[in-house]
């Protein structure tokens, strides 16, 4: 049983204010295993404007667990935001209940150039994209797949470039 499961939702969203951090998550926390779909917006800001990546990363996962719609389109701003470089494994991972073919070539670049994790996350998102490639995507994405195979030691290889090669064969 939770600390906080007898918490009403309004007393956790007023907890998001707070400037302990784990208060703050906690209460994220709370929020996204009850699917409080109502506090929605008020995470959505809070995802958007913390500089904290403890609580980004929490909050993304719980509007991921209440697969809030506008979660994707902010969760992909912050894969394009510099502040988030080198902590971007878990917004991967709260993308997974969406639909990822909107941001295919995201996905390729961050397999092509993240680190281990961000790797594997963006692989595995784009093994369930299910889409057809347009012949202009296809050639950005083939150039890009050439460019990083020319460069790549056998690791990279079989840990990435081949597998991307796979699915997109």
């Amino acid at each position: 049983m939770s600390a906080l499961e007898e918490v009403p939702v309004t007393a956790l969203v007023d907890r998001l204010d707070g400037s302990d951090r784990d208060t703050v998550v906690d209460a994220v926390d709370e929020l996204g295993r009850r699917r409080a779909t109502e506090a929605a917006p008020r995470l959505l800001e809070l995802l958007r404007l913390t500089p904290d990546a403890a609580v980004r990363n929490a909050t993304a996962l719980a509007l991921s667990d209440m697969v809030v719609p506008e979660a994707f389109d902010a969760i992909v701003e912050l894969l394009r935001d510099p502040r988030t470089e080198g902590r971007r494994g878990t917004l991967l991972y709260a993308l997974d209940p969406y639909d990822c073919a909107p941001i295919l070539e995201l996905l390729v670049d961050l397999a092509l150039t993240g680190g281990y994790e961000v790797r594997m996350s963006a692989l595995g998102l784009l093994s369930g994209v299910e889409t057809d490639i347009d012949e202009p995507t296809w050639e950005r994405l083939s150039s890009r797949l050439e460019a990083a195979a020319a460069t790549a030691d056998d690791e990279r290889r079989a840990e990435v470039i081949d597998p991307l090669y796979e699915l997109f064969d």
